[in-house]
Order: structure tokens, then C-alpha cells, then sequence
């Protein structure tokens, strides 16, 4: 694995108590609540571009289950 970059970022004063306070509710760092909440946003994007492909591509009609995880499987590439 390669070593982690550090990077800063910026919260208001309420978000970062969140933050602090479930990173010490869940026994973990700040960073790995921040990486876990990057990693959740990612996937939603995942989520919503496949859907904006899907709607392009079948319109209402539904897609099958065999179109769909191919779909998925692309839009990992």
C-alpha cells in the first residue's frame, strides 16, 4: 500500500465537533470517519451516474439484471 498524503481541509466549527465527536463515539481517527465519508460519497456518485446511463439508455423501460451488472461492471473501469 502506499503511504498515506496528508491533506487539510477546512470545516465549520459545528461539523468538525461532529466529526471529533463520532470519531471518539466509534473508537476511531477523525481521518478514518473522513475516508469512510469519502468513500460513501464516492459510491453514491457511482450510483447516481449509472442511473443517468441507464435512464439514457432504456428510457422507463427496465433493464434486466444482466444489463444492470454489466452496467455496473463498466462504470468500475
Amino acid at each position: 500500500m502506499k503511504p498515506a498524503k496528508i491533506m487539510s481541509i477546512s470545516l465549520p466549527p459545528d461539523m468538525q465537533k461532529e466529526v471529533s465527536s463520532v470519531a471518539r463515539e466509534e473508537r476511531r481517527t477523525v481521518s478514518e470517519v473522513i475516508r469512510e465519508a469519502f468513500r460513501q460519497y464516492m459510491a453514491l456518485r457511482t450510483v447516481a451516474e449509472i442511473r443517468k446511463q441507464a435512464k439514457k439508455k432504456f428510457g422507463k423501460k427496465m433493464p434486466s439484471l444482466e444489463q444492470i451488472n454489466n452496467m455496473v461492471h463498466e462504470g468500475r473501469k
